[in-house]
């Protein structure tokens, strides 16, 4: 009877103990809630082959409060969207693959409202591309984007993901921390002649490894998909602890204004870069007879009026990309437009915003649509579409 009374007071501590740490997170949950809000969504982060890319067959909640709650998929392939892609497009289909972060994935929006999939109506004349079908002058539109990444990553996921599906044409969607990006992750260097060249994972520095192990340690926690989606206490600690642990591109993310040495570095090393990537991923849709086009899409604070450092600091960084990939693109005769103006002037006579206020600045769903719509246009209006 003694044994079995120490046994039962062991295992009464124990279940105290549970019983505290529930009760304890619980409370902290809700505190969380009622004081500092927080992001949730589904558990889409993938690693492969050191590219960060979406996780496959994910279907789940993107949330933030007061600004969207949706539902996002991802298929098989790691492409935004339930659709799965034959190796192929069927004939008479021109595939097309939209490479970008998350303005292309489409953060904040469902399935059917990312500006590719709007896109992919609009090139049809109003109608999706029903799963099957053939028929010359349809389109197939691949949400090849992924947020966070830089136009390295982008590159280099055509290479090993978007490639092997043989579209025809590339839209490659740049962002104005995509410099930023590629001076942190160091996916390609430049070699003694400028031009661009896939680094190893030894080379890329401290920081990228140590937000791969702090990715891994918390994937690895019991129950990380249910918290990942519906705990906003565990989205706060794992965005803290990122940060302090990586010091993932502090100035990008809007936590100091950038140095003169670092504006200098940007200036010269990342626009080099920059132009250097750009001529890698040309080389190789064309070795793939494919067509590259190449659009730049603003930061709220572009748009809208916006007082500050930071906004200052994005709208130059976006400009100064801009400048330097348009004169890339006409060295390489690949088409580019910046969508600056174009939504500059929407947001003026539109009834609704074109993007989210706050600490969540994405498009709305009305600013993909602007998006996708002026993306069209363009493609159009630079005769990369082919024969209708």
């Amino acid at each position: 009877m003694t044994v079995r009374r120490r046994v039962g007071r062991r295992w009464g501590v124990v279940a105290l103990a549970l019983v505290s740490c529930l009760v304890a997170f619980l409370l902290a949950e809700a505190a969380v809630r009622i004081l500092a809000p927080q992001p949730v969504r589904v558990a889409w982060e993938d690693e492969w082959d050191g590219l960060r890319v979406p996780r496959p067959r994910v279907h789940g909640r993107h949330r933030v409060p007061g600004a969207f709650d949706v539902e996002v998929s991802i298929n098989g392939q790691r492409f935004r969207g339930p659709r799965e892609y034959a190796p192929r497009p069927a004939p008479g289909v021109t595939r097309v693959a939209v490479l970008g972060d998350s303005m292309t994935f489409g953060w904040g929006a469902e399935d059917s409202e990312t500006y590719p999939a709007q896109l992919e109506v609009l090139l049809n004349d109003g109608r999706p591309l029903e799963i099957g079908a053939a028929g010359s002058g349809s389109f197939e539109v691949i949400n090849a984007g992924y947020p966070g990444t830089c136009l390295g990553e982008k590159a280099a996921w055509y290479e090993r993901g978007v490639r092997p599906l043989h579209p025809s044409l590339v839209v490659l969607t740049l962002l104005g921390d995509d410099v930023d990006g590629d001076l942190f992750w160091r996916v390609f260097s430049l070699d003694a002649e400028g031009r661009a060249v896939p680094s190893p994972l030894s080379l890329r520095g401290r920081g990228p490894r140590v937000s791969r192990s702090a990715r891994r340690l918390f994937q690895s926690l019991p129950g990380y998909e249910t918290l990942a989606e519906r705990s906003q206490l565990f989205a706060l600690v794992r965005k803290a602890v990122t940060r302090a642990a990586s010091g993932e591109r502090t100035t990008a993310l809007g936590q100091s204004p950038a140095t003169p040495e670092a504006e200098r570095r940007f200036r010269e090393e990342g626009l080099a870069l920059l132009g250097a990537e750009l001529r890698w991923l040309c080389d190789r849709t064309r070795e793939d007879g494919a067509q590259l086009v190449v659009v730049l899409v603003p930061f709220r604070e572009s748009v809208y009026p916006a007082t500050g450092w930071w906004p200052d600091e994005l709208r130059w960084k976006s400009k100064a990309i801009g400048e330097a990939a348009d004169r890339t693109c006409r060295e390489m005769g690949v088409p580019f437009r910046d969508l600056t103006p174009a939504l500059s002037a929407r947001a003026g006579i539109v009834p609704g915003p074109l993007y989210h206020e706050g600490s969540e600045t994405h498009p709305t769903p009305a600013g993909y649509r602007a998006i996708a719509e002026e993306v069209a246009a363009f493609l159009r209006a630079a005769a990369v579409l082919g024969e209708r």
